[in-house]
């Protein structure tokens, strides 16, 4: 069933503030999940309205006090986002990072105690439509081993990247071959995962998701993933004062707070390049790299883009167990919304 963008919104704002979350701290985050619905990021979606719910009821996630900007007049500024939402942490750092950026050509906004932040190509989209360059990273629970083991210790520690092309040319990945999420969802749905996600307990590839969330996800690029996971995890974590390695917690079992950590920076290139020419050259860029492959191939955000301008148009796709998830929680809250 497809559901319109703005009544999903609305509802996923509902949802947050029928369980005490500020309006516009709940627009924020409503806006965040269901742009990755709309970007095919399902599993960033508004499937996370449920465990946010649960951990405001269990007061494991603050929404009494809302994140501090700290160290605001410099290139280098330190949010700490108090157990609160993390997609509003981290929309307050990325705009600092923005504002910074155009005083000092390049500015960096670190984030410590926050929770999950979502998809993060929605951060750093954040700058390219303000012709800047942004870059963003998080740690997250662990759930890779390092190389040849079996214990996690790092988490799959997302980053992306988007430049200011015509349309955006966004790149948003995790160090594993694929982030935890999508696995969850394919438990969820009873899916079949290929064998490259994962490895099960007994560290040997598997193709069950059950067995793949006991065990830990394969890194990208093998011993190559894991460096990149740990210089995430140094960066996010313990650069920004926030928790790290296996200290950070899941947002998806209620084990107390998550002590998630993440960085953003926004760098202007209008220091060293005419904006205008930068922005020509990208776009060029894309037209010679795909060459004569023209729409058989697709570059970094690409298809997400097209997946964003169809959502806007059609509606989200969205299963009816989804739906009834949704219609239960809207109705616990006692709004009039039903999807």
């Amino acid at each position: 069933m497809k559901i319109s963008c703005d009544r999903l919104r609305e509802a996923a704002a509902a949802i947050l503030t029928g369980v005490g979350v500020d309006t516009d701290e709940a627009d924020v985050v409503a806006d965040s999940l269901v742009a990755a619905n709309m970007r095919g990021f399902h599993s960033h979606g508004v499937k996370y309205l449920g465990m946010m719910t649960k951990r405001i009821n269990e007061k494991m996630l603050n929404i009494s006090t809302r994140p501090e900007l700290l160290n605001e007049s410099k290139a280098i500024s330190l949010v700490d986002g108090k157990n609160g939402l993390g997609q509003v942490a981290a929309v307050l750092a990325m705009k600092q990072s923005i504002k910074q950026a155009k005083a000092f050509g390049i500015a960096a906004t670190f984030v410590r105690n926050t929770n999950n932040i979502g998809f993060l190509s929605y951060y750093t989209m954040m700058a390219a439509k303000a012709d800047m360059i942004g870059i963003c990273a998080c740690n997250a629970a662990s759930s890779i081993s390092l190389w040849g083991g079996t214990e996690p210790v790092l988490g799959s520690n997302p980053i992306s990247l988007a430049f200011p092309a015509q349309d955006p040319l966004v790149m948003d990945l995790s160090v594993s071959n694929v982030a935890r999420g999508k696995i969850r969802e394919a438990d969820r749905l009873n899916e079949v995962i290929p064998d490259s996600w994962a490895f099960g307990p007994d560290g040997k590839p598997t193709t069950d998701p059950a067995e793949a969330l006991k065990g830990t996800l394969m890194p990208i690029g093998g011993p190559k993933g894991v460096g990149l996971a740990i210089a995430v995890d140094l960066l996010a974590g313990m650069v920004s004062g926030s928790k790290y390695s296996k200290e950070v917690k899941t947002f998806h079992k209620l084990l107390g707070e998550t002590g998630v950590g993440a960085f953003f920076i926004a760098i202007d290139p209008a220091d060293i390049i005419d904006p205008a020419l930068f922005k020509r050259l990208l776009n060029e860029y894309v037209v010679n790299i795909k060459g004569s492959d023209g729409e058989s191939v697709f570059l970094p955000g690409e298809i997400e883009h097209k997946n964003e301008i169809k959502s806007q148009k059609d509606g989200i796709e969205l299963d009816q167990n989804a739906i009834d998830t949704l219609n239960e929680m809207l109705q616990t809250v006692h709004s009039d919304i039903k999807l």
